[in-house]
């Protein structure tokens, strides 16, 4: 044998063939960055952009069994190649939103491509950490390039230089607050090593197991905290309204909806599997965190005039919807968790797409006046908008009733009624604005004679979000059965 290979044996070789998906993303992401510094030929900076993109997915599908790999520092299991399977839908259905959005307002660049590549591997290393350094590194590589794609709002045309100034705002008020958060993040993972002596979340589980000493729940308390405000709860919120509103609309969806719930799937995994056995204590500031995103991004929606605006506070109150059920730190809570997670992409996705198609139309700014008698100039667009408002709100027979009934029932199943009747009266409160936006569209009649521009791959997806949504909502045992299934595999995890 070799010198080598003694060395590589005993070392040991990562299993690579569990990474592929995250490799096809990388590779992509350096071919798109060189097609746009040499060619800037946009067709194929998007075609190859969704190539990848579909080729990763496809390659989820070739991974017959998981691993922990890098040494212990990666893991391939269930919970985490489910949320990359959405994770890369979701990502694919936003980038075909792209080019037509940047052309109509006079913004394409290549480099919205390749930064959006760069923060879903980020996102995909999140969702496979099973360790505070991976973790936080996926955590910053996600956050980093989305800070950029929110500033990219630059454009020459004067028509436009509203929406730059507001996109600059809004990425520096995330830069400041986001680096804030990281900042306390970084501190509660010197907190939890200096406690434990250990980054992996199962050595760290044992030790709280034997020795929750103080350092150890100081840490997970700050974890907490930094990891509730890139999820955009209250308190920790700010950054959200302006950073939402001043991005491109398809990089605010990108950040609704993948950088949400990549969160959302970090946010989970640390919970369970790195502090299980301390539970209540996370589970109490969680309650109290998801009661305030409920109440606050609720209220201040009511008062909002632009539409966008608006979604970006609902996307407030739903991080309070969702993260509610950690409340609960039950498998009944766990799977409403993952459940209300996995749902609220489609219906997020088909609001924000819906602003998306129209922000093309010259003139139209996204405030409610704009969508008055929506239904006579475009019966489909304002029937979709329809279904995800009612979705949004919790309407059956849509699946955002489900959500929000999951969680109900995990909360009343812990005995957390107080938690239970906000969500409930929350639920209400937002009518006031929701169903405000399908007021004005069937209830009154156009004020702007617009003529919009929406193709057939457009009027597809808002069609297939729309459809999906009702389907999920009549028959929502399926993704209910996978959302148990992901829950009971992290409870068997603990301690392993």
């Amino acid at each position: 044998m070799s010198i080598i290979e003694q060395l590589v044996s005993a070392v040991g070789v990562p299993n690579f063939t569990v990474l592929i998906p995250e490799i096809i993303i990388l590779i992509t992401a350096f071919i798109v960055f060189f097609e746009e510094l040499f060619t800037k030929n946009r067709i194929l900076i998007s075609a190859t952009t969704v190539i990848g993109l579909l080729l990763s997915l496809l390659s989820i599908f070739t991974i017959k069994q998981g691993d922990l790999t890098l040494y212990g520092l990666y893991v391939v299991d269930g919970f985490s190649l489910l949320f990359k399977l959405f994770l890369l839908i979701s990502t694919i259905i936003i980038v075909a939103t792209y080019r037509r959005y940047f052309e109509s307002k006079d913004i394409y660049f290549g480099e919205f491509y390749y930064l959006t590549l760069f923060a879903l591997l980020g996102m995909m290393i999140m969702v496979s950490s099973p360790n505070l350094f991976t973790f936080y590194v996926g955590l910053e590589l996600s956050s980093i390039t989305t800070y950029i794609l929110v500033g990219m709002f630059k454009t020459k045309n004067k028509k436009f230089k509203d929406f730059d100034y507001k996109s600059k705002e809004g990425a520096f008020k995330y830069l400041i607050i986001g680096g804030a958060g990281t900042a306390v993040i970084s501190y509660a993972i010197a907190l939890l090593y200096g406690a434990t002596g250990t980054f992996d979340f199962m050595e760290i589980a044992q030790v709280a197991l034997n020795d929750a000493n103080i350092g150890l729940v100081s840490g997970m308390i700050l974890l907490v905290l930094g990891l509730a405000l890139k999820a955009a709860a209250v308190p920790l919120h700010h950054w959200a309204p302006d950073a939402y509103e001043g991005a491109p609309t398809p990089i605010t969806t990108f950040m609704a909806v993948a950088v949400k719930v990549a969160t959302f799937a970090l946010i989970l995994r640390v919970m369970v599997e790195a502090f299980p056995f301390i539970s209540k204590d996370w589970a109490l500031v969680w309650s109290i965190l998801a009661a305030l995103s409920m109440i606050v991004g609720n209220f201040i929606a009511l008062r909002q005039k632009n539409i966008k605006r608006m979604l970006a506070y609902s996307s407030v109150a739903h991080t309070g919807y969702i993260t509610a059920a950690l409340a609960a730190p039950t498998g009944m809570g766990f799977a409403a968790f993952i459940f209300y997670t996995l749902v609220y992409i489609f219906m997020s996705i088909g609001a924000f797409a819906v602003l998306t198609f129209l922000e093309k139309t010259e003139g139209w700014n996204n405030t409610f006046d704009d969508f008055k008698g929506l239904a006579k100039r475009s019966p489909l667009i304002a029937i979709v908008m329809l279904v995800f408002m009612f979705s949004l709100l919790g309407i059956p027979p849509t699946v955002g009733f489900f959500g929000k009934l999951g969680v109900f029932l995990a909360l009343i199943g812990s005995d957390i009624w107080w938690l239970a009747v906000v969500l409930v009266i929350m639920s209400i409160v937002s009518a006031g604005y929701y169903l405000r936006v399908v007021s004005v569209m069937y209830m009154y009649d156009p004020i702007k004679n617009i003529s919009f521009n929406i193709n057939g791959v457009e009027k597809s997806i808002l069609i297939l979000m729309a459809v999906i949504v009702l389907i999920l909502g009549v028959y929502p045992t399926v993704f209910w059965g996978i959302s148990t299934q992901m829950s009971s595999l992290l409870i068997a995890g603990i301690g392993r």
